[in-house]
């Protein structure tokens, strides 16, 4: 599933594509992408969204703002909201061409056409005013975790449960943008077993977990910016330090890198540079040697 980073690819992607554009017009295959409201239930589609959509052409894109996983295409007074869901992506076509997948199409002026693709059908576009979907973009999330990171006691305050931390820090009414990927990958930075309850960990612990969230999102985003984002499922090069490397060295210390299900999902650490008791033992986020640091 798309985390923080793919996101704010996207967003970079919409921005530079479509800011000070007019849009020219809109296709819509499937009705059922356009949502009353963020949701990955087709289930949720908006009456009459032809019409709706149709009354954003004329507009100019004005910017396109992020909160954790989500994004906001914003055209004046009026906005859409974009959930990726599992499998979105918004690519960038000529005007007579429609992608595979492809559930909206929004015409620009310069002749394109700025297409979401979603091969699952859960990701969506919520059109609204400016001011509604702006109070919708953050609500119910806790802070970015990329643009107000959270400092340790921060970040100890809103994780404060006997829980495993690496569930935790997916929960997105705590910290917004982690997924399973990039949790598991902050953990490997800071030192720290993904199981480990949250209770145990002591202030230097949070401090390195507070260190490594943004500097992994960073690493992420250094290595994935391009025209369209390759996840590691779709055959891409593997960029990432313990996830999908179950058996293989850990970059940092060699020893092999172990699979564990946690939360129902599958997750992936170092058994030496994780231990499973905190340790005052000293670890860099920015390993060195390692190409994504």
């Amino acid at each position: 599933m798309p985390e923080l980073p793919e996101v704010e690819v996207c967003r970079r992607q919409l921005a530079a594509w479509s800011e000070g554009r007019a849009v020219a017009g809109v296709r819509l295959p499937d009705p059922g992408a356009v949502r009353r409201v963020a949701s990955s239930r087709p289930s949720d589609a908006l009456p009459g969204a032809d019409a709706v959509l149709a009354g954003f052409v004329g507009r100019r894109c004005t910017g396109v703002d992020r909160h954790g996983k989500r994004a906001l295409w914003r055209f004046g007074d009026r906005a859409l909201l974009l959930h990726l869901g599992m499998t979105g992506k918004w690519v960038r076509r000529r005007a007579d061409e429609v992608p595979r997948h492809g559930r909206v199409g929004v015409v620009l002026d310069d002749g394109s056409t700025l297409w979401l693709v979603d091969p699952r059908r859960f990701g969506c576009v919520v059109p609204g005013s400016l001011a509604e979907l702006s109070a919708a973009l953050g609500a119910g999330h806790g802070p970015d975790a990329l643009d107000a990171p959270l400092d340790g006691p921060g970040l100890a305050a809103r994780c404060a449960s006997g829980r495993p931390i690496k569930v935790l820090l997916m929960e997105q009414g705590r910290v917004a943008g982690l997924g399973n990927i990039q949790a598991a990958e902050a953990l490997w930075r800071a030192g720290i077993a993904p199981q480990l309850p949250a209770s145990a960990l002591d202030a230097a612990a949070w401090a390195r977990l507070a260190e490594a969230i943004p500097v992994q999102l960073e690493a992420t985003l250094a290595d994935t910016l391009g025209d369209e984002v390759v996840y590691v499922s779709e055959g891409g090069d593997n960029p990432f330090a313990v996830y999908g490397r179950e058996g293989e060295p850990c970059p940092r210390c060699g020893a092999a890198i172990r699979k564990t299900v946690l939360g129902g999902r599958a997750t992936f650490d170092c058994p030496v540079c994780q231990p499973d008791a905190v340790t005052p033992a000293e670890v860099s986020v920015k390993p060195a040697g390692f190409r994504a640091s």
